[in-house]
């Protein structure tokens, strides 16, 4: 399955907010008004995944909870996306 349509069950769609070489970045906003990042960088055999949570304003970018940092195989990646994604969005 591509990766934009894994995501998407959870909300994430495609965002134009940076480029960054190999890598597809998404965003959705909860409804407590957060707005979650998801990097998700190509390295050979390898995958980065990143997911940020931020405070979005007007000129103003502020971290908030904490940053979930993953390295891990191509044909992990589904897995881990759907694990992940599903425990933090029924939280």
């Amino acid at each position: 399955m591509r990766l934009t349509d894994v995501v998407a069950r959870y909300g994430f769609e495609p965002c134009g907010l940076a480029r960054i070489k190999n890598a597809r970045l998404y965003a959705r906003m909860n409804v407590d008004g957060i707005t979650e990042l998801l990097c998700v960088q190509k390295d050979g055999d390898l995958m980065h995944v990143d997911r940020l949570p931020l405070i979005l304003a007007p000129g103003i970018s502020l971290p908030v909870g904490n940053q979930l940092k993953m390295t891990l195989p191509k044909p992990k990646l589904e897995d881990y996306l759907n694990k992940t994604l599903a425990s933090a969005s029924s939280s």
